[in-house]
């Protein structure tokens, strides 16, 4: 396999050949209209593409903008642009300090061609040489599964449903296990199935043609369609729109996508992976997902534990996440014992996406001692319900440090002893009853919040509760205070 690249460009069917001719040198080429949608897609978590090429004119000051912040998020990428006038796009990305191969001719010109595969050369042995220097660092193991049985499950033409917490690796596992399979050389598309509302998910899945809804001005390619081959994800399955999951569960059962305001129906061929952090059997209960469609899902199913039960891994990910995300050229800060002891006592209430953001920003205090007193202070925020994720606690982490809890017992004996303990080995149990009450509705209120973009009144309807009462409830664990301090969320 010699590697992913996009291809931004209004007309793919003028490129088919160019294509056909990537395909046959091993390169994978995925095509998008729009610079928006490449963009977007190019900025995913453990995008496999390395080469992108814009063949589109650039009118926008905005579309300048978006290949420049691009460029500085992924500073590996290899970026061309068809711009007959070499000058004027030279200066214009001088001031970004991005590095970009121009194409003076057609991309379809045997000289813009040539370019093209010097820079796939280029990418490809950056990679290759990544790789080499990482070979060790091939970290989550993903207890309890072996390495052998995610490759028979990789090369399984069967539907996977990963279940695990919010930041656990379920795409990272989607990746590996398409990485194992016959699949690996096509598409492999990520569609989040909380982050938009229903009618723009089905036009995202299936497609659209012109006129379908207010804004559809052309037809548009579904990610199915656009997959072809490939291996799609549906993250947060859970979330998805009943009436949706009745069109997937159409697909799943017969292969076919129907866009969106459209008579025709498409044949497709599409490994379905899908993923979620819910408990999709007690959703079934509640009404809120298909039991069908949770049956096409589930032939196999992987859950992946939380990175509190996977020890081993904490201190080599997070020497290869430094690595990652190590200024170019740059040699990581060493990570001392204080802070290893401090990284394997901690609960990781956030996972791996929030070991990642620590050790980014441990790369900038270089400080161990500063992060570790940062953390300290975020795990007494979130005991004392003014954060919004969720509890992390470190029993005698300091030693002035006060109960999180006191005892429901009211007499003045018993406040005079509480005085003294030590968190959390002697909080009266239905303190912590509470607490865990507390935790569990707050992170349901969080995940309806973030499923509608932090539209309130969508949350409550999902819900199912009213309005008012779910602004009090907000309210009541500090969620309106706290709003701007919503979770990290690093795909």
């Amino acid at each position: 396999m010699g590697g992913h690249i996009v291809l931004v460009v209004q007309n793919p069917q003028m490129h088919e050949q160019l294509i056909q001719g990537l395909a046959a040198e091993g390169f994978c080429a995925l095509c998008f209209r729009t610079i928006e949608e490449a963009v977007a897609y190019l900025r995913e978590p453990g995008c496999p593409a390395y080469v992108v090429v814009f063949n589109l004119a650039m009118r926008r000051q905005s579309d300048y903008s978006a290949v420049l912040e691009l460029g500085a998020a992924r500073p590996e990428l290899h970026i061309l642009l068809v711009a007959p006038e070499r000058g004027a796009m030279l200066d214009l990305l001088s001031s970004g300090n991005l590095t970009a191969w121009i194409l003076e001719k057609p991309l379809n010109h045997a000289e813009s061609g040539a370019i093209l595969r010097r820079a796939l050369k280029s990418a490809a042995a950056a990679v290759n040489e990544a790789a080499g220097e990482g070979a060790n660092a091939q970290i989550s193991t993903f207890l309890p599964y072996s390495e052998e049985f995610l490759k028979r499950v990789g090369m399984a033409e069967v539907p996977v449903l990963l279940s695990g917490e919010t930041g656990v690796g379920k795409e990272v596992m989607a990746r590996r296990l398409c990485e194992y399979s016959p699949r690996r050389d096509k598409p492999f598309l990520k569609l989040n199935c909380a982050a938009l509302p229903p009618e723009l998910a089905e036009s995202e899945l299936f497609g659209s043609v012109k006129g379908a809804f207010t804004g559809a001005t052309a037809d548009r390619q579904g990610r199915f369609e656009t997959a072809q081959g490939g291996t799609i994800l549906l993250d947060e399955i859970g979330d998805m729109d009943l009436r949706l999951q009745t069109k997937l569960l159409q697909v799943l059962q017969d292969g076919e996508i129907q866009p969106l305001g459209s008579n025709r129906t498409i044949k497709v061929n599409v490994r379905v992976m899908a993923a979620t952090h819910r408990d999709l059997t007690r959703a079934i209960q509640d009404g809120t997902f298909r039991e069908d469609l949770y049956y096409r899902l589930n032939v196999i199913k992987i859950v992946i534990p939380p990175l509190r039960q996977r020890r081993e891994e904490i201190l080599p990910l997070a020497e290869m996440l430094l690595r990652r995300h190590a200024p170019k050229g740059q040699k990581p800060p060493a990570i001392r014992e204080a802070l290893k002891r401090f990284l394997l006592e901690y609960r990781w209430p956030g996972n791996v996406r929030e070991l990642e953001n620590v050790m980014r920003r441990f790369l900038v205090y270089q400080d161990s001692a500063l992060l570790i007193q940062e953390l300290l202070d975020d795990a007494e925020e979130l005991r004392s319900g003014l954060s919004l994720a969720k509890v992390a606690s470190f029993p005698d982490a300091r030693p002035d440090s006060k109960p999180a809890a006191m005892s429901t017992r009211g007499d003045a004996d018993s406040l005079d002893e509480t005085e003294g303990m030590k968190p959390p080995e002697r909080v009266d149990r239905l303190d912590r009853l509470a607490e865990a009450s507390r935790l569990a509705e707050t992170e349901l209120l969080l995940d309806a919040l973030e499923a509608s973009r932090w539209n309130r009144r969508q949350a409550a309807a999902s819900l199912q509760i009213e309005y008012k009462a779910f602004l009090y409830k907000l309210q009541k664990y500090g969620i309106v205070e706290s709003k701007g301090k919503r979770r990290e969320i690093s795909a």
